[in-house]
């Protein structure tokens, strides 16, 4: 149980830092131009993450294997990356007026990578050899 709690603030942490950092700092102007609100509806990011870290934290050690734990929490990490960009570069560049497709793509496919790589590393570190619960 401590390993699951201390994943999802982890991941919480984590993520706020490197997401407001790179959306409302680093590339602001960007991703005004892609269509975000100039105040974000911070809450609404908030839930978002917190259902995303009680998943991951949940998921990470069914899926690890006993290798080791950077190795298994960057898989994880970008396998997350994948498939949660899936929908969130892929699929709102599909549904909405981003401007240029293949900015935002990269723009966010960029962050996907990065964020869930970095997370995915702390957590496997987090949960260290002993990957399966008991």
């Amino acid at each position: 149980m401590k390993r699951f709690v201390l994943s999802v603030f982890a991941y919480l942490i984590l993520v706020f830092i490197i997401a407001v950092t790179w959306h409302v700092g680093l590339f602001n102007q960007q991703y005004l131009s892609f269509g975000m609100r100039k105040e974000p509806i911070f809450q609404l990011g908030i839930l978002s993450m917190i259902i995303q870290g009680l998943i991951s934290a949940y998921l990470f050690p069914k899926v690890a294997k006993e290798n080791s734990p950077i190795y298994e929490g960057l898989k994880f990490g970008l396998i997350i990356a994948f498939f949660m960009g899936s929908y969130g570069v892929l699929a709102e560049a599909g549904k909405y007026d981003v401007g240029s497709v293949s900015s935002y793509i990269c723009y966010e496919g960029a962050f996907f990578i990065i964020q869930y790589a970095i997370v995915g590393v702390v957590i496997g570190l987090i949960h260290g050899k002993k990957f399966k619960a008991n």
